[in-house]
């Protein structure tokens, strides 16, 4: 049975109207995002805050964000992107919601891996899980309920998302995960919906010490699982293949795996947005590996023979090409490794 939903949304402390439509079947909701509204934060819900708690800090992770809100619905994804909408779970219940920011380089799936570890003692079973393109790109970042900046950060090319539920003694209590990363700090955003208006967050005992400190970078991570890597913080203009000084200290976990392995070699795959003739994207996206390939010898002091540079043009999209985010996160570069990473 399908529906037009109308509500109001709290976005920094102002409501605004929206509008959108969803199908319900046994208790599901299936969101459709609307697109003319891309800065949605709360789905279907009107929340009053609470004051937001002063900071803390657990172990390696810094509480940044604390903040409760009364008894109201809230929706929960139990599935990915797709044929235009999002699976999701209506849930009714009061709402906390936590925001950890973790300093070093451990990746996301390190983060999520301590953060459910912490959830699961607590008798918490997995509704959904999923991991950037899996869970659908932008499209599912533009439907869940994500805290502002900067106490949240979500990149489009570096996210996981998990929701799950437990029952205790005053009904099913849900949960969900969303965990990126910026640079050098980690963002774990976590949104308990309780049962009941009264009912309490437990405390939880996030120990990300006992891993997060060994844990490698997100660049080893994706070698040893994908067997290549997106430098997601170099980046470039319409058109140009220079790097601006802020890229250059991105690629220092590269220039440090490569003389921490001098036996591995790497190959540099450069990448535009649709702008353009392909030939010309081609030569811009091989001058791009090629400007990568130039700073990691003359700033970092790595072996050239390790690296090869190569561009691919708009052959190689992950993002879309109708959106401006799309066709800044297209032009891009790569990494891949030639020999197995152990």
């Amino acid at each position: 049975m399908g529906y037009q939903c109308c509500g109001s949304v709290l976005q920094h402390d102002q409501q605004t109207g929206f509008c959108n439509s969803y199908e319900s079947q046994f208790g599901i909701l299936f969101f459709r995002p609307m697109k003319a509204k891309p800065t949605l934060i709360l789905l279907l819900f009107c929340l009053l805050p609470a004051q937001v708690m002063g900071q803390s800090t657990i172990n390696t992770g810094q509480l940044v964000f604390d903040r409760s809100f009364s008894f109201g619905r809230y929706l929960i994804p139990v599935g990915p992107f797709k044929d235009n909408m999002v699976e999701m779970l209506e849930t009714e219940g009061s709402t906390n919601k936590l925001v950890y920011q973790i300093k070093g380089d451990s990746s996301t799936q390190t983060l999520l891996e301590n953060s459910w570890e912490a959830l699961s003692t607590l008798d918490f079973e997995i509704l959904f899980k999923c991991e950037t393109w899996n869970c659908g790109g932008f499209e599912f970042r533009e439907v869940i309920d994500v805290v502002e900046s900067p106490h949240m950060f979500v990149n489009l090319g570096d996210f996981q998302f998990v929701s799950a539920s437990r029952n205790n003694e005053v009904g099913k209590q849900f949960v969900t995960v969303l965990v990126s990363k910026s640079n050098n700090t980690g963002f774990i955003q976590f949104v308990f919906i309780n049962p009941q208006d009264e009912e309490k967050v437990e405390t939880l005992d996030f120990n990300f010490t006992s891993k997060v400190l060994e844990i490698e970078t997100q660049l080893e991570y994706d070698f040893s699982t994908k067997g290549f890597t997106v430098l997601t913080g170099v980046e470039f203009d319409s058109g140009s293949s220079d790097i601006n000084e802020n890229s250059i200290s991105q690629l220092k976990d590269l220039a440090v795996f490569l003389k921490e392995n001098p036996d591995k070699k790497v190959i540099l795959v450069g990448h535009t947005d649709l702008e353009g003739e392909l030939e010309n994207n081609i030569n811009l996206s091989s001058e791009r590996a090629r400007s990568v390939r130039n700073t990691l010898i003359s700033v970092y002091d790595s072996n050239p023979d390790q690296i090869s540079a190569h561009g691919v043009g708009f052959l190689s999209p992950h993002e879309t090409n109708l959106t401006p985010e799309g066709r800044n996160s297209n032009r891009r570069v790569e990494v891949l490794i030639l020999q197995n990473f152990q």
